[in-house]
């Protein structure tokens, strides 16, 4: 046997699948045939090669058996052997797959006697593989016993399906139960090849059918269904295919690194929208038509029976979905598109809705037109749908997935499918959508009381939840249309709510909503909440308490359905924080004070509790006089006693170094030393090496040049492992820090994102207030340090907030005078900034 000439021709085989794929795409259906039928010819050589013994059977199982494989599709191998003959077989079946290896297979193989299989027939996952097993080479008789062995195993028609749909439904929950996934699995995700896989494995262990075609005959799919799948499944295949040739490997997740190229080879081009962006909407739809479509079969093939319940002269629930009493229900009342929906809502417990209504449904979608929210009894049927104690959210979701929703709000359509290529958000703009309503009606829900307390026990008082539900629903509605999506999405959702025939106060408080949507975070995060200045400009901008409310939820609810870990202790606190002192300024009225005012009620509060806790006065002040206005500006009363508490006690160090737990669940860590130059440079260094998340740094200088430096990071297990201030105290003992080369710290490479720089004046301050915006990277901040300490420029507070992958830090600096930085000065940071980051 010559391992060169079996590994060339299968090499000349991979290259020339590619090579006919790259020039047409559409073969894709003949090309995953043909690797499957050469790759029987290359095992069937090679087992004879091999002298394997006559009385074992090679059997293709999983893509290989249903003779689906694509350019690096796994050689999913089961060779069955005759009963207890393991060791008889072992070391010439051991070759045999090394062998395979060698020549550049990749495979996937089991060898078991009958008695292993029965023992493992009872493994749903066993019990596919040899569903759609298929005999290659060896002994007929025993793949026919295995076949019969399958058959008269415990596997009845309903516990498979059973255990079918549980799978898909397990299988769906590890992806948040979407197709929209930025960075979707193209084979496990919902509506993805799976989920046809899954119709086929039940259509055969049921009606012993190897195509699709079959089923149409058997009258359980449509000829429309049929190509439609057909069609799907061509494009899905085509996509896997490109991604294994871009890769250059077996991958099933469509990452950000693949998808330029990928629709790059499929032939998409940049016009109106990027390629990519065009793609990506194409593979989203195709999701979206075999989700509908593996719904429509699943429940087709659904063999338990339920009561039926008649709701109206329309609708009735029968094997717990909604059926349609009749063909002419959509045609005859076209409202009936929006009454299904209501019905889901109100009775929250039924499945869903049936496959020959969704059928008809389907069918006469083009009822809904252009004029089709405009109609009165429409528009009452939608808003007591959202009016709903119970269901809302299930509602919608299957208004989206029927495609009735952008149907009834047109704008809604414009956004269906739409990824934003931006690293910020997780999902397309739909679904972010549904998950905001979502989160929205948890709050309305008791069971979730503990979850977000402060929103619970707003949402209680709330007299209207529908406009909260409408404000969510088109907070984002403008995404992808150009110009700011805020205001674009407020002038649309007035216009929606006009015919809705809505109060004034009621359309002027959702389209505010919408309009300023981003504003609250934004605020939270970027500014300082201790400044009553701040607060009051909010306050002026938000009005009232109850617009406040509804703000806060939206804004809750929004952060939480951008991405899975972009919701933490921290912008709680912050949000928490500006909802109260907001609130308070509403209702008080209150004048934000002098700076020297302010100052002095501060120091007259420090003056009872230095003495109340026991410290030395006289030592107290003279440390007290030796810091800057801006010292008791920038701290609270509890921060200034923490910091003397630490300086009070007698120290040889030259370094003193204090931790603790904030009311902001971030972890304080206060830095007191000589102001020597590139102390904030070599300190950011220290935390980002120990991979902790940096949120919020204020450096103050005192007039004896003592550096009084806080830095705020979010909790981390780390520092239950490690002493922190020791750690600190050692390095920045050390020689001076070199400066940490900035590298990627996810997939950030496949994105175009321009670092955005902006400079403004702070007038409280009296310094240069710098924003940067860039994709998060390892030694960002300490790289933006470093430069601060190369142009001698001074830091005087930080505010450090990661939005998804992209960090956007606000800093107050200035030059080596104390002064703002000059146009020149300017000039030259924005240059440093944008070459080393």
């Amino acid at each position: 046997m010559q391992l060169k000439t079996f590994r060339n021709r299968y090499k000349v085989l991979q290259a020339s699948l590619a090579e006919d794929f790259l020039k047409n795409p559409d073969l894709v259906a003949d090309l995953v045939q043909k690797r499957s039928d050469e790759i029987d010819a290359l095992l069937n050589d090679i087992w004879q090669g091999f002298e394997i013994n006559e009385a074992l059977c090679l059997v293709a199982v999983g893509g290989y058996g249903r003779r689906e494989l694509h350019l690096h599709s796994d050689i999913d191998l089961l060779i069955l052997i005759p009963d207890s003959t393991h060791d008889r077989h072992q070391q010439s079946l051991s070759k045999f797959l090394t062998f395979l290896w060698d020549v550049g297979l990749e495979v996937g193989h089991a060898t078991r006697d009958i008695a292993d299989c029965m023992a493992n027939i009872g493994d749903l996952s066993v019990a596919t593989n040899l569903l759609e097993s298929r005999r290659l080479l060896g002994q007929a008789s025993l793949f026919l016993e295995m076949k019969l062995m399958l058959k008269m195993s415990d596997w009845s028609s309903q516990s498979f399906f059973v255990g079918k749909r549980k799978e898909q439904h397990n299988r769906h929950l590890n992806y948040s139960n979407t197709a929209y996934n930025l960075e979707p699995n193209l084979k496990e995700s919902p509506g993805g090849l799976r989920d046809i896989q899954t119709v086929a494995w039940v259509a055969k262990w049921y009606f012993d059918v190897n195509l699709f075609s079959d089923l149409v005959d058997k009258g359980f799919l449509t000829q429309n269904e049929y190509d439609l799948l057909v069609q799907s499944q061509s494009f899905l295949w085509k996509v896997r295919f490109a991604l294994h040739i871009v890769a250059k490997r077996r991958e099933d997740r469509v990452a950000f690194q693949y998808q330029r190229e990928i629709a790059s080879v499929l032939g998409y081009q940049n016009g109106e929208r990027i390629a990519v962006e065009q793609f990506m909407r194409d593979y989203y739809q195709s999701a979206t038509k075999v989700a509908r479509l593996n719904d429509i079969l699943l429940q087709l093939f659904e063999q338990s029976v339920l009561h039926v319940q008649n709701l109206n002269t329309r609708f009735i629930i029968s094997h717990g979905y909604i059926c349609m009493t009749n063909d002419t229900v959509f045609t005859k009342q076209p409202s009936a598109f929006i009454e299904i929906f209501l019905l889901v809502a109100k009775h929250n417990y039924v499945r869903g809705i049936s496959a020959e209504t969704l059928r008809q449904m389907q069918k006469n979608l083009e009822l809904c037109d252009k004029n089709y929210y405009k109609n009165r009894q429409n528009n009452r049927l939608f808003i007591e749908l959202l009016q709903q104690k119970q269901g809302v959210n299930k509602a919608l979701k299957l208004m989206n997935r029927y495609g009735v929703l952008e149907r009834y709000i047109p704008a809604f359509g414009k956004i269906t499918g739409l990824m934003q290529y931006d690293l910020f958000h997780a999902y397309t703009v739909d679904q972010h959508t549904l998950f905001v309503i979502r989160n929205l009606r948890r709050f309305f829900v008791s069971d979730f009381s503990k979850e977000f307390g402060l929103c619970s026990e707003i949402a209680q008082n709330i007299a209207k939840p529908e406009l909260l539900l409408l404000a969510g629903l088109f907070h984002d509605i403008a995404k992808g249309q150009g110009g700011d999506h805020a205001i674009l999405g407020a002038e649309i959702v007035r216009e929606f709510l006009r015919y809705h025939k809505f109060k004034i106060n009621d359309i002027s408080l959702v389209s505010g909503l919408v309009e300023q949507h981003l504003l609250m975070s934004q605020i939270s995060q970027k500014q300082d909440l201790e400044d009553l200045n701040v607060i009051n400009q909010f306050a002026k901008t938000v009005k009232s308490v109850h617009f406040l409310e509804f703000l806060y939820l939206l804004t809750v609810a929004d952060i939480r359905a951008t991405k899975e870990n972009l919701w933490n202790e921290w912008k709680d606190s912050l949000l928490k924080k500006l909802f109260y002192k907001t609130k308070e300024q509403l209702q008080n009225h209150v004048e934000p004070p002098s700076l020297d005012k302010k100052i002095k009620t501060v120091k007259e509060a420090l003056a009872g509790a230095i003495e109340q806790y026991g410290l030395d006065v006289v030592q107290m002040d003279k440390i007290l006089s030796t810091l800057p206005k801006d010292y008791f500006l920038h701290y609270q009363i509890e921060d200034i006693l923490w910091h003397l508490q630490l300086l009070s006690k007698k120290s040889d160090k030259t370094i003193r170094i204090a931790q603790r737990l904030s009311e902001s669940s971030v972890v304080d860590i206060f830095v007191y030393g000589d102001d020597t130059k590139g102390l904030f440079f070599k300190l950011v260094g220290v935390i980002e090496k120990l991979g902790l998340d940096i949120v919020d740094a204020k450096i103050l200088t005192s007039k004896d040049n003592k550096a009084y430096n806080t830095i705020s990071v979010l909790q981390d297990e780390k520092l239950e492992l490690i002493d922190i201030s020791q750690i600190i105290e050692n390095k920045l003992l050390q020689a001076p820090a070199t400066v940490r080369e900035v590298s990627d710290k996810y997939a950030h490479r496949h994105f175009d994102h321009t670092i955005h720089i902006a400079f403004s004046h702070n007038e409280k301050w009296n310094l240069t207030q710098l924003e940067v915006s860039t994709i998060d990277k390892q030694g960002v901040l300490s790289n933006i340090a470093h430069i601060f300490y190369q142009l001698d420029i001074y830091l005087v507070n930080a505010r450090i907030s990661t939005m998804g992958e992209r960090v956007e830090d606000v800093f107050f600096v200035s030059n080596a005078d104390n002064k703002p930085l000059s146009k020149a000065q300017q000039k030259q940071l924005r240059q440093y900034l944008q070459e080393n980051l």
